[in-house]
């Protein structure tokens, strides 16, 4: 029987077995994080809101299926509470229960807030989707904020309550195929649902 010699081979740790450290991030670098932007203004109270919350709590879960790391920022003239981006749906979902409705429209918060979370999270795909009833407060001012994430390939997904709304929301998106992604009033549930289906890149 020929010989064999025992060789130690060099190569980085995620190639070992078991695996080494490095891993998770690689395993992150080849998946996707997004942040959910949930309108909770004055104007979402009552029903809007209780359609938004369950139209959110299916975004995550679909999101989550599809490989991605999923946060929610509820937002009205600031930042009224975050939930970090993560695998499981467990804090979005407690955070988008106890969401209340309250106070005007200023979304350049939310787009500063989004960035620096984004960015410091290693993910092949980044996106930014956003629900309103309304508008982003100054729009000159949502769109210089909105620069910055996309220039970072940042991408941004809107839609708005009615066509006014999905209008003046669609000036910092980067999906520019088609008409503004617009839901009735009695659609708010399944067009905040639909929008993870604009999240995984079409070959």
């Amino acid at each position: 029987m020929a010989g064999w010699t025992k060789k130690r081979f060099q190569a980085e740790p995620v190639t070992e077995c078991p695996p080494g450290g490095n891993l998770g991030k690689l395993q992150a670098s080849l998946s996707g994080v997004v942040i959910l932007a949930l309108d909770v203004s004055g104007s979402m109270s009552g029903s809007r809101l209780e359609q938004a919350r369950k139209g959110c709590r299916q975004f995550v879960s679909e999101a989550i299926a599809d490989g991605y790391s999923v946060g929610v920022i509820l937002w009205h003239q600031g930042i009224d509470a975050i939930s970090r981006p993560e695998r499981s749906p467990r804090n979005a979902i407690a955070m988008l229960e106890a969401a209340r409705a309250g106070g005007g429209n200023d979304f350049v918060p939310t787009l500063r807030e989004a960035h620096a979370v984004l960015m410091a999270m290693p993910a092949a795909d980044r996106v930014l989707a956003v629900f309103g009833d309304g508008d982003l407060g100054n729009k000159q001012a949502a769109i210089a904020a909105s620069k910055p994430l996309i220039a970072d390939n940042i991408r941004i997904i809107t839609c708005g309550l009615g066509d006014a709304s999905a209008a003046e929301l669609d000036v910092i998106s980067t999906e520019k195929a088609g008409s503004p992604r617009s839901a009735g009033s009695e659609t708010i549930a399944d067009s905040i649902a639909s929008m993870a289906r604009g999240l995984v890149r079409k070959a």
